[in-house]
This record gives C-alpha cells, sequence and structure tokens, in this order.
C-alpha cells in the first residue's frame, strides 16, 4: 500500500510538471515553405502550381470572399483554379498553361491560419514552359487621384494591342506599386482599377485610369491615376451668389482639368434679359485660397496698425532625440486632384443686386472623359439680413442705499 501512495506520488509530481495543455498561443501567419516548380525554372510541364504552408490555412481568406480572389494568374488564361489541401494550396488556370510561355503567379495578401492569424505579405513565383523569359515588363505606382493618396491592392491589365486576348495581371503593394511581366516588345493598353466587389471587372462607379504603353528595349515606369470615369455630362450641385460680384457654380462630378477656363464658359442675365458681364472665370480651389491669403494679409496690416506689432518668433525647439528624423512626406500623384467647382467673377459695373434673379448658363464643361452639355439655373441674390437695432437698455436706476448697522445714524 505504502509503495502505491508512492508510486502515484511521484506520477503526480512529473505530471505537474509539465507545460500547459495545448502549448503557448500562435500568433504568428502561415509561412511558405515550398513553392512548386521553382522560382526562375525554364521548360516547365505543370498542370498546377503548388504553395505549401507551415501549418494548415483557412480556406476563407481575409479580405476576399473565396481563395480564387487571392491569386493572379499573368498572362490570363480564363479565371484561376484554385483548390484548397489544408497546408497546401494548388493554382491552374481555368484553360491550362500555355506552351513558351513565361508566367507570373501572384498570391495576395489574406491568406490566414484556423487561428484567425494572417500573412500581410503576398508571394510572386515566375516561370516559363519554354526555354526562355522575355526581358521586358512596365512597372509603376497607382494613385488614388480625387483622394491625393496611393491605391494599394488595385488590380493592373496590360492588354497587348496586337492579340487583346493576351492578358498580363498584377496589382499593387502597400506601396501602390506593381510590377508587370515578363512581357515581350509590343504596344500594351496599361489599366488600372480599384476593384471594389473584387470581380476584376470594370463596373459602374468604380475608379480607373489607362494609358498606352509601348516595349522596345527598356522597362518603362508609369503612374496611373485612377478616379470614377463616368460618362453622363456633368449637372449643377449647387450655384450660388457669394457677394455683388462673384458667384460659385459645384458640379456633381470632377471637371476635366484641361478645360481653358474663360468667360465664354458662362453666361449671366438679369429676369430683364440684360447681361452681368462676366470677366473672367477660375477654379473654385485657387479663388478661395488667393482670398484666405488676402484677407490674412489685410488682418496682419490691422494687427501692425494698432501697433500690437508681429508676435515674437517661436522658440526654438530642441533636437529630437537620438536624432530621429520626422516621417518622409506621402507620396502623391504628379496632378493636383481635379476640381469640382468654378468661380465666375462679374464686372463691378453690372454687379449683382440683393433681390435679382439671375441666369446661369455653362456651356463647355466636359467631364474626365470630354463629355459636356449645355446647363441653365435661376438663382436670386440673397438680400441682407436685417440690422437688429434693439439694444438692451442699460439699468441706470441707482441701486438702493445700505442701511446703516444699528447705533449708526
Amino acid at each position: 500500500m505504502r509503495r502505491l501512495i508512492l508510486l502515484l506520488a511521484a506520477t503526480a509530481a512529473c505530471a505537474s510538471a509539465a507545460p500547459p495543455p495545448g502549448g503557448p498561443e500562435d500568433h504568428s501567419p502561415p509561412q511558405i515553405v515550398t513553392m512548386t516548380p521553382d522560382s526562375g525554372q525554364v521548360n516547365v510541364k505543370v498542370k498546377e502550381v503548388q504553395f505549401r504552408f507551415d501549418e494548415v490555412v483557412s480556406d476563407r481568406p481575409s479580405g476576399a470572399a473565396s481563395l480564387d480572389r487571392m491569386f493572379l494568374i499573368s498572362p490570363r488564361n480564363g479565371e484561376p483554379r484554385v483548390s484548397w489541401h489544408r497546408s497546401r494550396i494548388s493554382v491552374r488556370p481555368e484553360h491550362g498553361f500555355r506552351d513558351s510561355t513565361a508566367y507570373r503567379i501572384t498570391m495576395l495578401p489574406g491568406i490566414a491560419d484556423l487561428r484567425g492569424n494572417v500573412r500581410k505579405d503576398g508571394a510572386t513565383l515566375v516561370f516559363s514552359t519554354g526555354a526562355t523569359f522575355p526581358t521586358l515588363g512596365i512597372v509603376g505606382t497607382v494613385f488614388d487621384w480625387a483622394g491625393q493618396t496611393i491605391a494599394r491592392s488595385a488590380v493592373v491589365e496590360g492588354i497587348a494591342q496586337r492579340d487583346t486576348s493576351v492578358v498580363y495581371l498584377a496589382a499593387t503593394d502597400s506601396s501602390g506599386n506593381f510590377e508587370l511581366g515578363p512581357m515581350p516588345a509590343g504596344t500594351y493598353t496599361v489599366r488600372a482599377l480599384i476593384d471594389q466587389n473584387s470581380n476584376r471587372a470594370f463596373d459602374r462607379n468604380e475608379k480607373w485610369d489607362t494609358t498606352t504603353v509601348t516595349l522596345t528595349t527598356t522597362r518603362p515606369s508609369i503612374e496611373l491615376d485612377v478616379i470614377e470615369r463616368d460618362s453622363v455630362p456633368p449637372a449643377f450641385s449647387n450655384v450660388g451668389v457669394e457677394d455683388s460680384v462673384t458667384m460659385m457654380i459645384a458640379f456633381d462630378k470632377p471637371l476635366d482639368p484641361r478645360i481653358l477656363l474663360q468667360p465664354a464658359l458662362v453666361a449671366l442675365k438679369r429676369a430683364d434679359s440684360s447681361d452681368v458681364t462676366v470677366t473672367r472665370v477660375e477654379w473654385a480651389t485657387a479663388f478661395q485660397r488667393a482670398r484666405f491669403a488676402a484677407d490674412s494679409a489685410r488682418r496682419a496690416d490691422s494687427l501692425r496698425a494698432a501697433g500690437r506689432g508681429n508676435p515674437p518668433p517661436a522658440a526654438a525647439q530642441p533636437p529630437t532625440p537620438g536624432g530621429l528624423r520626422s516621417a518622409p512626406a506621402p507620396r502623391k500623384p504628379r496632378s493636383p486632384a481635379p476640381e469640382r467647382a468654378i468661380v465666375a467673377i462679374v464686372s463691378p459695373t453690372t454687379p449683382m443686386l440683393p433681390g435679382q434673379t439671375i441666369r446661369v448658363t455653362t456651356r463647355g464643361l466636359r467631364n474626365l472623359l470630354g463629355n459636356s452639355s449645355e446647363l441653365t439655373r435661376s438663382v436670386t441674390v440673397p438680400k441682407p439680413a436685417p440690422r437688429d437695432t434693439t439694444r438692451a437698455r442699460p439699468d441706470t436706476a441707482r441701486p438702493p442705499r445700505r442701511p446703516p448697522p444699528p447705533g449708526r445714524p
């Protein structure tokens, strides 16, 4: 009996020294162990490409409806066909790999394990079913033109003009950069798309841009500025009178920044058909910036005239500990965002008076696809708000005299 008790105690001691069941919690995303075939290989004869991971991955990726949307096969030969095999994913084109063709297989970020740990990085595999690789390609950056920011995860296509069935695919990374190829020499239509519904198609209200690139002996670097490009001409969204010589005209979509702004674009008439002379037309942003600068200068002049002078200079800031530098400014497209509003400046000899009705007509103001139409709207010049002549009259009555303390007259 005593020997049995000692044996049970020893067993319990050994059990208590073991690590807790299940081990430490895993917070690492799945890592790629191998990709088959090897990247850079030529004369490849395979039916599918395989990605092997160090753990079981989920068949429901992050940020996409299915695993099919996590892979790009370039050049395209039908839709990707993706199969899940626990810790292995196989990928093939719908119509198989063509002979004598260089392929780039791209796995996008978003593959996750069963604990929900998501890969933030993608992976790329390049191989050829022929004996050589083409040496050309196209690199570049995609920007959200209206937002003036880089466009992450945008889909980029390179369509061969000699054979539009040959389409090369890429996706932008976290810096908005992409790489198309390997590609042979030729002329290509390059398109970029922010694919909101992940169907790899150009749908209405999605942002896109396109350009033409000819490959000869170099790998050109290009910029694509995606924005919503509607074929419907611009329409008024708001027309308002700022003052007697300034009218703000806003539209429901961006205007072509190449428009030469001139008075002939805007016609103003009163109810009696007399003209209100427009002397110039400006983009709203530039006009407001100039007005703000002028107002700031006037305020500074008034402060100096009042004897307040300039404020003392700010004290010098101590250097950043460790010599750290501030983060670089975010990258922006070469062109500023297209405008949605213009300002019509009126001659002081024909001002817009309070209570008048002005008929506004615009011609030649086109959208980003070059479409325009004549627009007309009537607006009434607001009357100034009546001044409040009532003022609180101060209480001039003298406060009652405090009674003297007891015992004092």
